[in-house]
């Protein structure tokens, strides 16, 4: 996933912080799965629709992930040797466990928001043709709650695209020599608010900038270095 921790977003607040996430098996699929058509929209905003792509930048695959992300959703080998169809089946634990802002960048741009799997061009061209069709035929009592109703669809991609870009990565701060083992279901700014870290998830992440690349992904097991 190129964007989740070059070109997407990192958490700009408390709602957004990484989720961490639990590897499972390729043969368990998700309840929320998007369509095919779902994922080839974000593989082409991603990697220009490339399943097979590695340009060495430490991303693979139609969906740009790293190799830590694919190995904790249950993926085996290299995600640019895998087939589109294993990309997706791994990328399904993904979005299970993170919901759409594991690819936040895209996501926003496609309009997608919480695990659901919309296609994400259908909402966009809709509203148009009933709006100058509406207000000549039903006067102006009628016409206003068709089109009052219609542009709630665009309003949908708002909530993803006010993370601010990877580039804002924080300087290392010294650390207090103390852990904390990551559990399932945490995230840095929940984290951060338990153990009252001065300066919330952004010095949580400053104390472990040498092994957090990308606060929205953080997984259970791993160990934390807290901030002095």
């Amino acid at each position: 996933m190129k964007k989740l921790s070059r070109t997407r977003t990192i958490v700009g607040g408390l709602a957004f912080a990484g989720i961490a996430a639990t590897g499972v098996g390729l043969a368990a699929a998700p309840a929320n799965a998007a369509s095919g058509s779902t994922w080839d929209a974000l593989a082409q905003c991603e990697s220009g629709g490339n399943w097979a792509i590695n340009t060495g930048n430490g991303f693979y695959g139609g969906l740009q992930f790293t190799l830590g992300t694919w190995q904790a959703n249950g993926g085996s080998g290299n995600p640019a040797a895998a087939s589109r169809e294993t990309q997706i089946a791994v990328a399904e634990r993904v979005l299970a466990s993170q919901c759409w802002g594991a690819w936040p960048a895209c996501s926003a741009k496609l309009g997608l928001s919480g695990t659901t799997g919309a296609a994400p061009t259908a909402a966009t061209p809709q509203p148009a043709a009933p709006a100058t069709q509406a207000a000549p035929q039903q006067s102006t009592t009628q016409a206003a709650p068709q089109q009052s109703t219609t542009p709630a669809a665009p309003q949908q991609a708002a909530p993803k695209a006010t993370a601010p870009a990877a580039s804002s990565k924080p300087a290392a701060v010294a650390t207090s020599g103390k852990t904390y083992k990551i559990a399932s279901g945490d995230t840095l700014d929940k984290i951060a608010a338990k153990l009252d870290v001065e300066g919330g998830w952004k010095q949580l992440w400053a104390a472990n900038t040498s092994t957090i690349d990308d606060p929205n992904l953080i997984y259970a097991g791993q160990t934390l270095q807290l901030p002095a």
